[in-house]
């Protein structure tokens, strides 16, 4: 009881959407993956861009006295065409990369938030269990010293009590390190008191099997895969079309003396690089390697993906009908156990052994309802990072 209150008046709390909501908007990785994702789409702008023309001029005594030429580059066969198409693949590709990052991110959060549920539950569950051994060490003194009890029961009655306070020392820890964790995701570092407000039951049930199959297809993942198997074919077809001439267009202006009077004089001029000495072949055939590597990994995430969608719902299944009945069937019936083994003890009836074996089994009961929602939590999170959404 203790220990609850003084998480509610100290605690920072935070529902899940709220969570998702800041570290979408605030995680510096997801800043990171969109302004990769900008980068690319910069790229398409910078590939459409046409080389700046060479501009040169010569004075001096001989002839001609003044010369100045103009050179231009022109890609008019297909190669701005294709750069431009490959840039717009990396930039797909690109993208995608961040969407899947951002999926990964939601379920480390999913999963962090559940932790951080269980570990206050379980620190409430050992804060209560303290109170409790505190007034039976209390009571069986008091019995001991009015003749009613034997010293053993006072021993035993001690020992549980120290047992229930390094168990409460324990769990205000491991709630610690929670809080920490789920920060750290959603960038608040200097949260040490974050609190989860939503409970950890009743569970969000995810969609049928089949539904969640039907949407591996389109996993960030996936498409970030198969946006790199389109962005290596483009660089394969870019370093084909660079075989193509480029026209490389000049003009040359000439001032030259005449016998009456100088002139000027216009020469112009087109040139072509000679792919006599590379075809690109090596860059092509790397491209193509690419493109199948990423064809073969793409395929190989669906497998994965779809294996993890079915493990992960039956781990979700188990998971909350195990926490379902702990919650409804089995908690209760050891907190009745506990009440009808202390007025048993307090009336003489029963040893406190019996008392305490009672007041453990329902810690252990407790404790495994809480497991069993967070490994029911957890599975939704990794449903939903198979399935590539929110469910």
């Amino acid at each position: 009881m203790i220990v609850a209150l003084a998480i509610a008046l100290v605690a920072q709390p935070i529902t899940l959407v709220q969570a998702l909501a800041r570290a979408r908007d605030a995680s510096p990785e997801m800043a990171a993956a969109r302004e990769s994702a900008r980068a690319a789409q910069a790229g398409v702008d910078a590939a459409g861009q046409l080389q700046n023309p060479t501009v040169g001029v010569s004075v001096g005594p001989d002839e001609p006295t003044l010369f100045g030429t103009l050179d231009v580059k022109l890609p008019v066969l297909g190669q701005r065409g294709a750069a431009i198409a490959t840039a717009g693949r990396e930039a797909q590709a690109a993208e995608a990369e961040a969407q899947a990052r951002g999926v990964a991110l939601r379920a480390q959060v999913r999963r962090a938030y559940a932790a951080l549920q269980a570990a206050q539950e379980r620190a409430q569950i050992a804060g209560r269990a303290l109170d409790l051994a505190s007034q039976i060490e209390e009571r069986t003194r008091a019995k001991v010293q009015t003749g009613l009890a034997p010293q053993l029961e006072a021993v035993q009655a001690k020992v549980a009590q120290r047992k229930a306070r390094q168990e409460r020392d324990d769990r205000a820890a491991a709630l610690l390190q929670a809080r920490g964790e789920l920060a750290r995701l959603i960038a608040l570092p200097d949260a040490p008191d974050l609190a989860a407000a939503d409970a950890p039951l009743p569970l969000p049930a995810p969609p049928p099997l089949d539904q969640l199959l039907a949407r591996v297809e389109g996993h960030p993942e996936v498409r970030a895969l198969l946006g790199q198997q389109d962005a290596a074919l483009a660089r394969a077809h870019e370093g084909r079309v660079a075989l193509l001439p480029l026209p490389d267009l000049s003009l040359e202006l000439e001032r030259l003396s005449g016998t009456n009077a100088p002139y000027l004089g216009l020469r112009a001029g087109i040139a072509f690089d000679l792919p006599v000495l590379s075809w690109n072949g090596g860059r092509v055939r790397q491209a193509q390697a690419q493109a199948a590597a990423a064809s073969a990994q793409a395929q190989a995430a669906l497998l994965r993906l779809r294996s993890e969608l079915r493990a992960g719902r039956a781990r979700w299944e188990a998971a909350a009908a195990r926490a379902t009945s702990y919650a409804a069937e089995i908690v209760p019936a050891t907190q009745q156990l506990v009440q009808m083994a202390r007025d048993a003890w307090e009336l003489g009836r029963a040893p406190l052994i019996t008392l305490l074996q009672a007041e453990a089994e329902l810690n252990g009961a407790q404790a495994e309802s809480s497991d069993a929602a967070l490994a029911a939590n957890q599975a939704m999170a990794d449903l939903e990072e198979a399935a590539g959404e929110g469910l």
